[in-house]
């Protein structure tokens, strides 16, 4: 890569990959560059080729559904003809030793009840666990609204504001976000077409081109990137590196845009283990306790979703109505951190997995060999360990609700930011609000330029 560019986009994850082409198919000259010898950032899916008598398998180790009907994500889905499924299926609680019919309603209450006070007291905000302190409930429904709420949004319930899960709930009733999709393809089919389109509009995508330094002044932007100190030289810049990578000040700025970093300050990066476990079939549909109710063994015959919240991991789920046999393990917020800690203290490579096993065999009364032997492989990704990332996705913490609006606001013209973590539309850790805030800072560029596009424009 050489000569001059109108915009170097920094991170070519869904945001940059989205203000890339948009950027490139209005004419300007744009540079893309990527730390990772991949694209997609948070979205890393891994095709598997077909063996052990499986068909070829697409494997989700960073973002993995559709939720709902996000404007931003279907449009694409729709422009690259790509196939996806709702996810259908079961979904079954095994708590204390006993199955049930899934928990959230106790939890679900609790939040709506908390948006209905908030109503009553606008600018109020607190943590979610001060609100709970403050507006007593019985402890089971307490319990339950603070591992979803730590699960869901990957957070702390000590950091995490009410009035950001208010407008979150808001929007995700908006677009019907209690419905899953898979892509067919696999997820990264999303964000390799976005590259195509950038390719065939003339720009220009450097791999494995870690940016260290931005030095700027109005209309005037000098990046240097890669051990060997390349240099590039544009208008305009577009930072859409994650949260994690802002609080770490892993890019040197030249001036420092002070204001936009001690926004980012403000919000939180949550922590996520997830784990992909494939076996040789699906064990769960014929499973034959004689504790095991007969209607539940008939509802394990087309799972979904289990929740385990007594045990480690507290979630799990199928690709059901796909008959892969493969079970993805998830834990989030501040009990993730605490598995992560108890992990790399075992010194014990396998702990994760061999915690996985022995969590099914008792909820599934079978032996920790037997469902060892039915285990292939597994696959999984430490994004809070990822110099890349940082953490899984962004939070809100009490207090902070102006900061990702202060974020996606440009500085003189000549720095922009995009990604998750950016977004004003209440969609905060998603795929969807990444694609939508790329969208908006092409636009804010080539409005500023004199350009068609409008400031607040999205896919």
């Amino acid at each position: 890569m050489q000569g001059e560019y109108d915009v170097i986009v920094v991170g070519a994850g869904a945001a940059g990959l989205a203000a890339a082409a948009r950027l490139a198919q209005a004419g300007r000259r744009v540079a893309l560059l990527e730390a990772r010898d991949r694209i997609g950032g948070r979205i890393f899916t891994r095709h598997l080729p077909a063996e052990e008598g499986h068909a070829p398998l697409r494997v989700e180790l960073g973002a993995e559904f559709i939720h709902g009907l996000p404007p931003a994500t279907w449009s694409l889905v729709g422009e690259a003809k790509l196939s996806a499924y709702e996810l259908e299926g079961s979904e079954l609680s095994f708590v204390n030793g006993n199955w049930a019919p899934p928990m959230n309603g106790p939890a679900i209450h609790v939040i709506a009840d908390m948006t209905t006070w908030l109503e009553a007291r606008p600018g109020c905000d607190m943590s979610f666990a001060e609100y709970l302190a403050a507006n007593p409930t019985d402890a089971a429904s307490a319990a339950a609204a603070a591992s979803y709420v730590e699960g869901f949004n990957a957070a702390d319930r000590n950091r995490i504001g009410i009035a950001s899960l208010a407008v979150q709930q808001r929007a995700e009733d908006a677009i019907d976000s209690d419905r899953l999709f898979h892509v067919g393809e696999g997820y990264d089919a999303i964000v390799k077409f976005l590259a195509a389109q950038f390719h065939a509009a003339g720009g220009e995508l450097a791999l494995g081109t870690a940016v260290r330094r931005i030095e700027w002044q109005r209309d005037s932007v000098r990046v240097e990137s890669g051990a060997g100190g390349e240099t590039l030289h544009a208008r305009q810049a577009l930072i859409t590196v994650p949260l994690g990578l802002l609080q770490a000040d892993t890019i040197d700025f030249a001036p420092r845009p002070a204001d936009i970093l001690a926004h980012a300050e403000r919000l939180a990066m949550g922590d996520v283990v997830r784990i992909v476990l494939l076996f040789r079939d699906r064990f769960w549909r014929y499973a034959s306790a004689p504790s095991i109710p007969a209607g539940v063994r008939r509802k394990l015959a087309d799972l979904s979703f289990l929740f385990t919240p007594a045990e480690v991991p507290p979630t799990w789920w199928t690709p059901h109505p796909t008959p892969t046999p493969m079970l993805t393990a998830w834990i989030g917020g501040t009990k993730a951190t605490e598995l992560r800690r108890s992990i790399a203290a075992s010194g014990e490579p396998l702990a994760l997995p061999r915690r996985c096993i022995a969590t099914l065999a008792r909820v599934f009364e079978v032996s920790f060999a037997e469902l060892q032997n039915l285990l292939v492989g597994w696959h999984e990704h430490d994004w809070s360990a990822d110099p890349y990332s940082r953490g899984a996705y962004s939070y809100v913490p009490a207090g902070a609700l102006d900061a990702p609006a202060k974020l996606s606001m440009p500085v003189e013209e000549t720095l922009y930011f995009a990604g998750e973590h950016t977004d004003v539309t209440g969609h905060w850790g998603t795929v969807h609000a990444a694609i939508g805030t790329g969208a908006r800072a092409a636009e804010q560029i080539l409005g500023a330029r004199g350009g068609t596009g409008t400031r607040d424009g999205l896919l």
